[in-house]
């Protein structure tokens, strides 16, 4: 015998594969509600592309013209919706920290929407009614990218929340 041979009595050595055959597989985002999150992101997008399209409009139009707030409206709703079309990629291919970007990035943009006007001075109260009036295009599609980026952001959080593990042997 071996002065310090192993103690089967006592379990495999700390630091061993689990015994019912290795550790936890990788996290991944829940299926459903991160399938759920991509498709809401891509129609939030194309919402997003529908206000600066209608933005460019009023940039081209003789007595519209490129103000300040059109170029502003035009830049960050291209940049908002590039950005929610890479997370939403993320979160289609259930990648957690993808899921937690696209939840935080729609939030982002929600208050922002929220509050940047407040920023130049207009009336709390006239930027919700502005929002939720729905009275020309503009407003019809800040509306519903209003109502679909709270959904979006609720469903990519359920994804990221509820993970799932995959097996280990992929």
């Amino acid at each position: 015998m071996q002065p310090h041979s192993p103690q089967p009595q006592y379990g495999p050595p700390p630091g061993g594969p689990a015994p019912w055959g290795g550790a936890p597989g990788r996290a991944r985002a829940n299926a459903a509600a991160a399938l759920t999150a991509g498709v809401l992101a891509l129609i939030t997008a194309g919402l997003l592309v529908w206000f600066v399209v209608i933005n460019i409009g009023y940039g081209t139009s003789p007595e519209g013209g490129w103000s300040a707030l059109t170029v502003q409206n035009v830049f960050s709703g291209v940049l908002g919706a590039g950005a929610l079309l890479v997370t939403g990629g993320l979160t289609f291919a259930r990648r957690v920290p993808g899921a937690w970007a696209l939840a935080g990035l729609c939030a982002l943009y929600v208050v922002a929407t929220f509050a940047a006007p407040l920023l130049r001075g207009t009336p709390l109260r006239d930027q919700i009614t502005w929002i939720f009036g729905f009275d020309k295009s503009n407003g019809v599609a800040v509306g519903l990218t209003m109502i679909f980026g709270i959904l979006t952001a609720t469903f990519a959080a359920i994804a990221a929340g509820a993970k799932t593990y995959e097996p280990t042997g992929r």
